[in-house]
């Protein structure tokens, strides 16, 4: 199970970078900037945040959208402690 868990993120991730480099170097997307972002917080939600924003700090691009600023910061946090949770349950470690 932990080790689908890692692949799917490495691959969603992937794509997610995949995506964005696409948007910011070529003209092969050619969406209005609001559905772009629609696409950037979907790709969030199921796991590419990381990738999101990683591309977007060695890039430069987007950085001050807002989208990138405050919501995808959230669900890294989110992802985070829900990763947590199934490491917790899966290991029945006694955290607290």
């Amino acid at each position: 199970m932990l080790n689908f868990i890692i692949g799917y993120l490495v691959i969603i991730n992937c794509i997610s970078m995949i995506f964005m480099y696409m948007d910011m170097k070529t003209d092969l997307i050619k969406l209005e900037k609001g559905t772009i972002n629609f696409i950037y917080a979907l790709l969030a939600i199921i796991g590419g945040s990381v990738g999101i924003l990683v591309t977007s700090q060695m890039f430069g691009y987007k950085k001050e959208e807002k989208i990138i600023k405050r919501f995808i910061p959230f669900i890294v946090f989110l992802e985070v402690i829900i990763i947590g949770i199934i490491i917790i349950k899966k290991y029945e470690l006694n955290i607290l």
